[in-house]
């Protein structure tokens, strides 16, 4: 009998390292954020000095593709205008213009191929940003790192809740397509 009492301590000792370790004390446990496919890459923040240009052209890209009814040119004039008025100097005022141009073609180019991207939910968030941009209000509106499931020893944990609620016929579309890979 004394001799089962240190390796039941030792075993009990292991399983607390690895229920901590599950519970996400080690690396592996560390939770990470995820944006969405469409977001400007690079982890830019609105607090970026470059986050305004690429806001606006992140939603004049989105807009275009979902067929709202503005000038893509005009907008893209009156906001580096806007810049100009704000004190940016030639060479701020160039990069200005070069970080919307090259984010409003890689914007356009992530969302054209795909077929179901104007969801409800996102025309929703564009035509909000696009009507204030319209209006000369350039604050950035970036979207923000959603936290993922964090992960530990034993798996991931749900998140505790969701952007959009269950869909029961895209779910099964879903499934239909995991098979058919």
């Amino acid at each position: 009998m004394d001799r089962l009492v240190p390796g039941w301590g030792l075993a009990l000792a292991l399983a607390a390292t690895a229920l901590y370790a599950g519970c996400g004390g080690g690396a592996s446990g560390l939770i990470t954020g995820t944006l969405p496919a469409d977001a400007p890459s690079g982890g830019i923040t609105n607090e970026h000095p470059l986050a305004r240009p690429i806001s606006v052209a992140w939603t004049s890209a989105r807009a275009r593709r979902c067929g709202f009814y503005f000038d893509p040119t005009k907008l893209r004039s009156s906001y580096l205008a806007y810049e100009a008025q704000q004190g940016a100097a030639p060479d701020q005022l160039g990069k200005i213009q070069s970080t919307y141009d090259s984010t409003f073609s890689t914007i356009t180019t992530r969302v054209s191929a795909d077929a179901d991207y104007c969801t409800d939910h996102k025309t929703a968030d564009i035509k909000a940003d696009l009507q204030r941009y319209l209006a000369g209000d350039y604050r950035p509106n970036l979207p923000k790192p959603k936290a993922a499931d964090p992960c530990g020893f034993f798996g991931c944990a749900p998140s505790a809740s969701s952007d959009k609620p269950l869909d029961v016929k895209d779910f099964w579309k879903k499934q239909a397509d995991e098979k058919r890979r």
